[in-house]
């Protein structure tokens, strides 16, 4: 499916945009995990390498209904993309062993 089926108006102009990052402030149930799904889709079939996408939520499911939801779209790569929590993401950068030797612990 292509990436831009299904969506339109901002969340489309979220998909599209060019740049990266992007940053997106929006309240609950307007559209972000969907933009963001599309998004990675286009980048996907574009040719970036899904080992080098990183899509951070808030929540659990919203993660793993980010993962389910690229890979019904049939993206090359979906299965490896890195679809993570903020929570997730903070810890694991905790536990690195920079930080261990630089904070002594």
């Amino acid at each position: 499916m292509p990436w831009q089926q299904g969506i339109a108006g901002v969340q489309l102009a979220i998909a599209a945009e060019p740049g990266t990052p992007v940053h997106v402030l929006a309240g609950p149930g307007t559209g972000k995990t969907l933009a963001m799904m599309h998004r990675i889709a286009r980048l996907l079939e574009e040719g970036v390498d899904p080992r080098h996408t990183l899509a951070v939520t808030f929540t659990r499911t919203a993660a793993r209904d980010l993962r389910e939801q690229l890979l019904s779209l049939g993206s090359p790569g979906a299965d490896q993309v890195n679809a993570t929590t903020l929570h997730s993401l903070c810890f694991s950068a905790l536990l690195a062993d920079e930080v261990f030797q630089a904070t002594n612990r």
